[in-house]
């Protein structure tokens, strides 16, 4: 297995905007792979980035497809 597909979303975010919806998301601690299938799952982009139920950030489909190593154009 890749290592880098352990990564956790927190290294990959970018920080959130006001209109960033609060749901569906992912906790600061996820495996990268856990925001691309929510993401997937409810056809987003992006999505946002908790911890402690607050919004933290908010991660690309993009970026997270990059870390385990699927490039989009």
């Amino acid at each position: 297995m890749h290592t880098q597909t352990l990564n956790c979303v927190g290294k990959i975010m970018l920080p959130a905007t006001r209109e960033l919806a609060l749901e569906p998301s992912v906790h600061l601690n996820d495996p990268v792979t856990t925001a691309i299938e929510v993401m997937i799952r409810h056809n987003r982009d992006t999505i946002a980035v908790l911890c402690n139920k607050r919004p933290v950030g908010q991660v690309r489909l993009r970026d997270a497809f990059a870390v385990i190593g699927i490039r989009v154009s």
